[in-house]
C-alpha cells in the first residue's frame, strides 16, 4: 500500500501540505489483481546466483504478480510487483503487447505500466531475451517466461475488473503517522 501511494505520489506530482504525501487522492480509484507466476517447479535454473547447479527442486512457496491501478478520473496507472529477481525487457514488451490486445492501444501502455521485481533469488531464471542472464539457467524457458508474462497480464486484468466494480463515488484514504511494534 505504501508504495502504491508513492507510485500515485510521483504520478500526481502535487503536494499536500500536512502529510508530505504527493496528490489529492479524494477522487483516487484503485482496483486490485493477484495472480500466480510460480513457473516450473522442478529441473529449471535459478535465477540470481550465476550458479549452473542452482536447479529448482518443488515449491517452498508460490510467486505471485500483485497489480494496482489507480484512476483519477484523467489518468490511470498500473504497478505491478512481481515475485521475482527482476522484470526483464522482453517481459514487460510481451506484457504490454498483450494488455493491448485485451484492452485497446491506448488503455495500458509502455508510459503508464510500471513493472517491478522484488529481487528474489528464489525463482526460476531463462525468462529474458539477453544472453548473458540465460546462461547459468542454460537458455531461455519458453514455459516459464509464458507464466511469468500471462501471470503478470491476468493480475492486470483483475485488477481492471476490480477498478471497473468501483462506483465513482469511492475513495480511497492516506493516513500519515508512526508504527509501533
Amino acid at each position: 500500500a505504501i508504495v502504491a501511494v508513492l507510485v500515485w505520489s510521483a504520478y500526481a506530482g502535487k503536494r499536500h501540505h500536512q502529510t508530505g504525501i504527493h496528490g489529492d487522492v479524494s477522487g483516487l480509484r484503485l482496483g486490485r489483481g493477484i495472480y500466480d507466476i510460480t513457473g516450473p517447479a522442478a529441473e529449471e535454473g535459478m535465477m540470481g546466483y550465476a550458479m549452473v547447479n542452482q536447479r529448482t527442486h518443488g515449491i517452498h512457496f508460490r510467486l505471485r504478480s500483485r497489480a494496482f491501478i489507480f484512476d483519477d478520473g484523467n489518468k490511470r496507472v498500473v504497478f505491478v510487483n512481481v515475485d521475482h529477481c527482476m522484470v526483464m525487457q522482453a517481459v514487460k514488451l510481451t506484457v504490454i503487447t498483450q494488455l493491448q490486445e485485451l484492452f485497446g492501444p491506448d488503455l495500458y501502455t509502455n508510459d503508464n505500466v510500471l513493472l517491478s521485481g522484488i529481487h528474489t533469488h528464489s525463482g526460476p531464471g531463462g525468462f529474458s531475451w539477453y544472453t548473458l542472464y540465460d546462461v547459468t539457467t542454460l537458455g531461455f524457458s519458453p514455459s516459464n517466461f509464458d507464466t511469468i508474462v500471462n501471470g503478470i497480464v491476468q493480475s492486470i486484468a483483475r485488477a481492471h475488473t476490480d477498478l471497473e466494480a468501483r462506483p465513482a463515488g469511492h475513495r480511497m484514504f492516506v493516513n500519515a503517522g508512526k508504527l509501533y511494534n
